[in-house]
């Protein structure tokens, strides 16, 4: 007994199991989580070392080239790549496809443990990260308070991050803008110097009075003890009355101690105003929509039970869930407008409404199908299955699909009627049984054209693939089910009554291919005629495809504008202020005109880049108004043209974090020659036509003032390289040297010879090192020199890279490759230099080989399918043959 015969016999049984099923879905549409994108993780990850006041040069030799080194033995890894700048180090590992991330993961950590003895002991914390596409803030939100910054700063850090954080499906919440205080030693030279006092001792001493040691346990007759020495500096004037020699010197004798925020390096506004910004960020299973919805709720509860902050004023943007229910919801109604646009057509036809109504039942119950099938795979195979836009997108694509089953069995079974005269009954038995190999032969044969799919695994675009594929082979297994159940059972209860007769129109159109056909096989001219026509369309359609721009992934048009400033070295915060405010207030005032829903601006000393200073200005636009390039245009006419001043325009990577253009990365041993290779690289990248923009790592960061140790003086006079080193590093250095604890928190202790002022050269050179008798000015030991350094150092595998981007505004990345690769081809490089296309092509082109890969299986399957089917070699290959003219209808839309 068949499914169809079961149907009709057991009409009950498939009554519950449909229920069932029905249910399921209902409970999977509530159960599966909604996202913008598909959870991809990607086979990589971060090993991140913040390490501030510091340069390129010795993050690299004392941070990066050690874990690279101890790195490099880990298994599976494909790809090692790392970042040195002033700051911090940054090393990336990519691995092979398939490795399994918790394992890599927790190698990483023990291999980091082993060295960590051998990094600086002022290192705070080392970070893993991975790599995912959905490792970005769920919603984005800033607040503002009438008053003072303080109350602002408080209530931000101290109250609301902690409500948000307890929020169900909240895993980070990170804050912009928000300044912590520290307490600030700053030495009095006149006085420090004069004493007999090293500055290293000074920090010890406040490190080794400020511990809380446990002791272990004493025991007293049948009671036990804890014993713990509690020695943590807890007031400001604890630290002050430290004593720092045998004199009676304490440390607010030759320090000043504050206890305040550090002095002002960047600013962070938006819409004109200074604010604190959060970022919220998800647990990795928590649905996007939910946990955006309780912050807005968590947040409203705050401003209303909280008689501080009723005057706080809370601006949402960037949230993801607004662009998802929008994304899904116009998704929707475009699959609800498809099944009624079918149903109509199937009316059209069938000219009969219980018909009709049939078909029209089975498109929803196989949806619903479909999405208990979503959450059953996900649940049995633990998989990160999600209605998303990829996952939607496919089960929209397959509506069509879901009518196609149930449309050749209900015809059948109509025929029967109509021509046979059988009974609804007869007609559903015999009309399901006789179709149902070929309907299953069909099914099988689209389904294998997915599953197929599943191969691309390398790549990321194949990982989204894999997202879309599923869904519609779950659709294509659920249609195929609905057909051979359903629609006999409906078919053998509700097509009682007379038939009607064929449209005279439809008999006139099939006599009207009939005569067709036998005129294309009457001669072997016609014939010829025929085959002829089909070469040709294949060339045209090969040419069309070749004529298409080709990119990494689809370019979804995100209503945001980003805008980097490069100002020169010179300038100062107030003169960045200054220019900045000008910014801001001509987009404010032309706000309609740029669609403007919000402006945030984000400069300062700190950020670097090009050997210049570089501020941002973000623009989110709102949902109507002129394209994104449109406001890049008129943006560029209203910004004024400044000396010094260059401008870099840009869109925000769009969804998928995939943006257009390439980087061509030139590798050697000896960065200095790579920085010397460049400029007449970049200017005949310059060349390229369509070129709009070329960045790189050529010019360098913070211009540097070597302190050269004279060894002979320093020996004569009993101090070393090392001593020199650390007493300059730590009377300039923004590091911690530990903690000061109030009630709530653990605070920094900043040590400097250093004023509020800053530090000059001329105070760099007074720098005393206490030796055995006397006190001896760094400059009468060593020489001071500037030179510009690196802004960074980076590496792969070990190698010196320099990378030079390279954006286009009009071309496909396959058309600027080719002229890149020109460009290079005509390059001579020294021995031991080369260069190669960056990561990005390198994705892409794993993408495409992927794709190909796909396709030769799938056609591959589709041959077998057909083959068992037909019992033949030689017919599946005339179905084969419509593939060619198909790819013509796919280069013309």
């Amino acid at each position: 007994m068949n499914l169809s015969e079961f149907s009709i016999k057991k009409p009950v049984s498939i009554l519950v199991a449909m229920l069932v099923f029905i249910t399921i879905g209902v409970i999977s549409l509530l159960k599966l989580p909604l996202e913008m994108m598909p959870d991809i993780s990607f086979p990589g990850l971060m090993v991140q070392v913040p390490y501030p006041s510091s340069s390129p040069e010795e993050v690299e030799r004392v941070i990066t080239r050690p874990i690279e080194d101890i790195l490099a033995t880990v298994n599976n890894l494909d790809t090692l790549s790392s970042s040195s700048s002033a700051s911090s180090a940054s090393i990336n590992l990519q691995f092979k496809a398939g490795t399994n991330m918790d394992l890599a993961s927790m190698q990483i950590r023990d291999k980091i443990d082993q060295i960590r003895g051998n990094l600086p002991r002022d290192i705070e914390q080392i970070r893993i990260r991975r790599f995912s596409m959905n490792d970005r803030p769920v919603i984005n939100f800033s607040i503002t308070m009438p008053g003072d910054l303080d109350d602002l700063f408080y209530w931000s850090e101290y109250y609301i991050t902690q409500q948000l954080e307890r929020i169900e499906g909240v895993a980070n919440v990170d804050l912009r803008g928000i300044r912590a205080k520290v307490l600030n030693v700053y030495l009095k030279p006149e006085i420090f110097y004069s004493s007999s006092i090293r500055i290293n001792d000074l920090i010890d001493t406040i490190r080794n009075n400020n511990v809380n040691v446990s002791a272990g346990y004493v025991e007293e007759g049948s009671m036990r003890y804890a014993a713990r020495v509690p020695g943590e500096l807890k007031v400001l004037d604890q630290v002050k009355t430290l004593p720092v020699n045998e004199k009676g010197l304490t440390v607010g004798d030759v320090a000043r101690v504050t206890y305040d925020y550090p002095i002002k390096e960047d600013y962070n506004r938006m819409d004109g105003r200074e604010t604190v910004r959060f970022e919220i960020y998800r647990a990795s299973n928590a649905n996007i929509v939910d946990v955006c919805r309780k912050v807005k709720e968590a947040m409203a509860r705050i401003q209303a039970n909280e008689p501080n902050l009723r005057d706080m004023s809370v601006v949402y943007y960037r949230d993801q869930s607004e662009d998802i229910l929008k994304s899904l919801n116009d998704l929707t109604w475009s699959g609800i407008i498809g099944g009624v646009l079918a149903v109509i057509v199937l009316l059209f036809f069938l000219r009969k409404f219980r018909t009709t109504l049939i078909i029209a039942a089975a498109i929803p119950i196989a949806m619903v199908f479909t999405f208990s099938f979503m959450y059953l795979y996900r649940t049995i195979f633990r998989a990160n299955v999600s209605i998303n836009i990829i996952s939607l997108s496919g089960l929209m694509m397959a509506v069509g699909m879901l009518v196609d089953n149930s449309v050749v069995v209900l015809e059948n079974i109509f025929r029967l009627r109509q021509e046979k005269g059988l009974s609804p009954l007869q007609a559903s038995l015999q009309g399901a049984s006789e179709v149902s190999g070929a309907v299953t032969a069909s099914t099988f044969s689209t389904l294998v054209v997915f599953v197929s799919l599943g191969f691309m695994s390398q790549s990321g675009f194949g990982r989204f693939m894999q997202d879309f594929a599923l869904t519609i082979s779950l659709a294509l297994i659920a249609s195929l089910l609905v057909s051979l159940s359903f629609i006999p059972l409906s078919g053998s209860r509700f097509l009682a009554g007379k038939t009607k007769e064929k449209a005279r129109w439809l008999v006139k159109l099939t006599s009207l291919y009939e005569r067709i056909i036998r005129f294309t096989i009457s001669t072997w001219k016609t014939k010829l005629l025929v085959a002829g026509l089909a070469v040709l369309i294949f060339v045209a359609s090969y040419l069309l495809l070749n004529s298409i721009e080709k990119e990494m992934m689809f370019g979804g048009e995100e209503r945001e504008v980003s805008l980097s400033v490069y100002m020169p070295r010179t300038f100062s915060l107030e003169q960045m202020n200054a220019l900045f405010t000008e910014y801001e207030q001509i987009v404010l005032n032309h706000k309609d005109d740029l669609a403007l829903d919000h402006l945030t601006v984000e400069f300062g000393v700190r950020g670097m880049r090009q050997g210049r200073y570089r501020g941002s200005l973000n623009l989110d636009l709102r949902d109507e108004g002129p394209t994104v390039a449109e406001v890049r245009d008129r943006l560029k006419a209203l910004l004024p043209v400044r000396a010094g001043i260059l401008y870099e325009y840009g869109q925000r990577f769009g969804r998928g974090g995939f943006g257009r253009g390439t980087s061509v990365d030139l590798i050697g041993m000896d960065f200095t020659k790579l920085t010397e290779l460049a400029p007449g690289i970049i200017e005949r990248l310059r060349a390229v036509p369509n070129v709009e923009d070329i960045t790189s790592d050529l010019e360098g960061g913070d211009t540097q003032l070597l302190v050269q140790v004279d060894r002979a003086k320093a020996e004569n006079l009993g101090v070393n390289s090392r001593l020199i080193a650390q007493t300059v590093s730590s009377s300039l250095s923004d590091r911690a040297i530990g903690k000061f604890k109030t009630e709530n928190r653990e605070i920094d202790i900043i040590m400097k010879i250093q004023s509020e002022d800053g530090f000059s050269e001329e105070d760099l050179r007074n720098i005393s090192l206490r030796t055995q008798d006397k006190s001896v000015p760094i400059s009468a030991i060593s020489n001071l020199s500037y030179r510009l350094g690196s802004s960074s150092i980076r590496k792969e595998n070990k190698k010196s890279k320099l990378s030079i981007q390279v954006n286009t505004k009009t071309q496909g990345i396959m058309a600027l490759t080719e002229e890149i690769r020109k460009v290079m081809g005509s390059v001579a490089f020294p021995e031991g230099y080369t260069w190669s296309l960056g990561e990005g092509f390198r994705r892409f082109q794993e993408s495409q080989g992927e794709t190909t890969l796909a396709i030769v299986l799938a056609l591959l399957f589709i041959y077998i399918i057909m083959a068992s089917l037909f019992e033949s070699f030689v017919h599946p290959f005339t179905i084969l043959l419509i593939v060619p003219p198909a790819i013509f209808g796919v280069a013309v839309m």
